[in-house]
């Protein structure tokens, strides 16, 4: 599905981001990126370009990850966010069309909203 993609990670969870990357990988994703924050994942804003995929914790400063959501959208990576707060189920305001998956993650939501990312991107 992912066909050698490159995907950016943004987990804070360690265990989570194993999981997503083993999710991934079983999709073919191509090169894979880590980041713990979005402080961190802003750090690395000079690969953006090269994102095809960015799978996007909503972390605890709101404002932090809808800058970073923002400017992944701008450098043309498909978005998914994934959240452990129920309200956002039905997507995130800034960002309607972004795929939202609620942990615990089930590998068939995973696999829905990628497709979904991706063909919105393409």
């Amino acid at each position: 599905m992912l066909n050698g993609h490159t995907v950016l990670i943004v987990e804070a969870e360690f265990l989570i981001a194993l999981d997503i990357q083993t999710m991934l990988e079983s999709l073919s994703a191509g090169a894979l990126l880590f980041a713990r924050s979005p402080h961190e994942a802003h750090a690395c804003s000079q690969q953006w370009p090269a994102i095809d995929l960015a799978i996007v914790e909503l972390a605890d400063d709101y404002h932090t990850t809808t800058d970073l959501l923002r400017g992944l959208h701008e450098a043309g990576a498909a978005l998914i966010v994934t959240t452990a707060d129920s309200t956002m189920q039905q997507g995130h305001p800034d960002f309607p069309d972004a795929p939202v998956i609620v942990k615990p993650m089930l590998e068939e939501d995973f696999r829905r909203a990628i497709g979904a990312a991706v063909d919105q991107r393409n």
